[in-house]
């Protein structure tokens, strides 16, 4: 079932996450392909652990209050009650997406998924190579559950195959990964987090890559990838502010990463949640569509 067909079930159901019931129906009796109604809100995408530390400041817990929140949750983790967040369950490959779905193993309370797949060991070589068509069958899948789908297709796709792309960020742009891995998706993150550094370049792909995204998909919701410890030199608040400064007009909200070293960031070092924290207060985000004072 394409996404967007059926928006009306969703909207009942987002309320209910937003007044704070977390108690879920099986999956087995969701018969409609659910969307986002972040509305004029902001949205964001975040684990359990970076939504802790934001929300353990008072300033970045007000701004995200207003938010639509994707909390990504492992193993037992409990959704927030602090915000009102849409519970959901990240997923490397389509082959994982699919067994997890097809057993009926998801946990009850997810409402949303996202497929990331990245040029990586944790994505399948065919689906590296292929992604427009895995993330259509991911996207068909997810909706057949009732579930929210988020796309995330890694910049670094384009290497897939072998070779090295001397500007990845171009090549995405001109094999329009994106806007394919987004056409049936209902959340799309553009990973542009390696751009950060310099907001010119992150604003310019950002813009390239949402304006193909709203031609095949004007209803998804468009988000852009953020991370406090990216590989190479530090991050400063500064840097993730003119960030999102630069990609706000084209983008409904982000995706603030706060990694850690491990296998998901071998080359991370150890995480800065105050990075985000001091971003997400900065006062010159109060004037951007969705954000609160």
């Amino acid at each position: 079932m394409r996404a967007g067909l059926v928006r009306a079930a969703v909207c009942a159901l987002v309320v209910a996450i937003s007044a704070g019931c977390s108690a879920g129906t099986h999956h087995g009796s969701r018969s409609h392909t659910p969307q986002t109604t972040a509305g004029n809100r902001a949205s964001w995408i975040l684990t359990k652990a970076a939504l802790n530390a934001l929300t353990a400041d008072p300033h970045a817990r007000a701004r995200l209050s207003g938010a639509q929140v994707f909390e990504i949750l492992t193993g037992n983790e409990r959704p927030a009650t602090v915000v009102p967040v849409v519970p959901t369950m990240s997923f490397k490959s389509f082959t994982d997406l699919d067994d997890t779905l097809s057993r009926g193993t998801l946990r009850p309370d997810i409402r949303a998924v996202i497929y990331d797949a990245e040029h990586w060991s944790k994505t399948p070589d065919d689906e590296q190579r292929d992604p427009a068509a895995f993330y259509q069958r991911a996207a068909q899948l997810a909706h057949a559950h009732g579930l929210i789908f988020i796309a995330t297709p890694a910049m670094d796709l384009v290497n897939a195959g072998g070779g090295k792309a001397a500007d990845p960020a171009a090549a995405f742009v001109r094999r329009r990964i994106g806007a394919e891995a987004a056409r049936f998706a209902d959340v799309v993150d553009i990973q542009a987090q390696s751009l950060e550094r310099d907001a010119k370049a992150y604003g310019s792909f950002v813009a390239q890559v949402s304006a193909q995204i709203r031609v095949v998909n004007p209803a998804a919701t468009v988000l852009a990838g953020l991370s406090t410890n990216p590989h190479g030199s530090a991050i400063t608040p500064d840097m993730l502010v003119a960030a999102m400064l630069a990609g706000a007009g084209h983008v409904s909200g982000f995706w603030m990463n706060v990694p850690g070293k491990g296998s998901d960031c071998p080359k991370c070092n150890a995480p800065r949640p105050d990075v985000a924290v001091a971003a997400l207060t900065d006062g010159r985000l109060a004037g951007l569509p969705g954000f609160s004072s």
